[in-house]
């Protein structure tokens, strides 16, 4: 009888339990499943999910798809990246794992701000009545909303500012592919610089990527109107911190609600710990009991297609990064 291919896992029992592997392997008949480390030999190894080194994909001749854990794909796309990857490899994200926690994260702490939450924490901690301090509360009706990425994430939060009765406008790498449901207007990222100027609030869920690095740079911080409040929970250094940092403690921004960073963890002495209208969170707007559930769902649909030699859901570009 020959040898069955391999299908390699890499994703750690703390993520993936011994219940969930065997959803994988009842579903992967005629494959021989493994569980191994990120750096195991993929000699004879059909299928991947979870990560890979991606110096090891040299010699994976007989490697076809990689279904990556997580939504980024930033431990792939690094320099050691082969030039000549196996023929005809697939990559698929679990792209949309998080728009559920993202989404209700960002109006967690857009509504903290709004609210003056962060003041009212702290007189709490302090055991004294602020009500009648100086905190300049707003309200999310009516709002202009510039959502700076529309993918699952972006739609998701697009939806839930529809809901709120804000204006939404998104910006993505390819305006002709449409808008969301909560969304008045799409317009291409070489029209950031025009729709900052009526925004009151930026969100940004942009992926890393050699095109989105720097994109919220100084200049669309100084595009923005000065009660304006930036939300990043894409990526750090898609946003240029220092710039950002200035603004807040300049004034010349309303606040900001920050879960990543240029450099993680944020550095004691990073001047955005002490800036007042500022939520700073440690890389945790994804967190959810329910994301192993959630991406396990997604390589199962993913698998079944693969089988029929259908369409993967979540197919990545390596080129454009996602």
């Amino acid at each position: 009888m020959p040898d069955l291919p391999a299908l390699l896992v890499t994703v750690p029992a703390d993520r993936l339990s011994d219940d969930r592997l065997a959803a994988v392997r009842d579903a992967a008949t005629g494959y021989d499943v493994q569980r191994g480390a990120t750096d195991a030999p993929l000699d004879g190894v059909e299928i991947v999910l979870g990560q890979v080194a991606p110096g090891g994909l040299a010699d994976a001749a007989e490697l076809r798809w990689i279904q990556s854990w997580s939504a980024g794909l930033d431990w792939l796309l690094e320099p050691d990246l082969p030039a000549d990857l196996p023929a005809g490899l697939q990559v698929t994200s679990a792209s949309g794992v998080h728009a559920v926690p993202i989404a209700e994260h960002v109006f967690a702490t857009l509504l903290a701000l709004a609210r003056g939450l962060p003041q009212a924490f702290a007189a709490q901690s302090q055991a004294r009545w602020s009500g009648d301090d100086d905190v300049e509360r707003f309200e999310l009706e009516g709002r202009r909303m510039v959502l700076l990425g529309l993918g699952e994430i972006g739609a998701r939060i697009a939806r839930v500012a529809g809901a709120f009765g804000m204006l939404v406008t998104a910006v993505r790498h390819h305006p002709g592919a449409g808008g969301a449901p909560g969304v008045a207007r799409v317009v291409g990222t070489d029209a950031l610089l025009d729709v900052l100027p009526a925004a009151d609030v930026l969100v940004v869920t942009v992926p890393l990527t050699d095109d989105t690095r720097g994109m919220v740079g100084a200049g669309a911080i100084a595009a923005l109107p000065s009660h304006a409040v930036v939300v990043n929970v894409g990526r750090g250094e898609v946003v240029d911190q220092d710039a950002l940092a200035s603004a807040l403690a300049g004034g010349r921004l309303g606040g900001a609600a920050l879960d990543v960073f240029r450099e993680e963890p944020l550095p004691p002495d990073s001047p955005l710990w002490g800036l007042d209208r500022v939520v700073v969170t440690p890389h945790t707007a994804g967190h959810t009991p329910h994301y192993a559930d959630r991406a396990l769902a997604i390589f199962l649909d993913n698998l079944e297609r693969y089988r029929r030699d259908q369409p993967l859901r979540h197919a990545v570009d390596l080129g454009a990064g996602y």
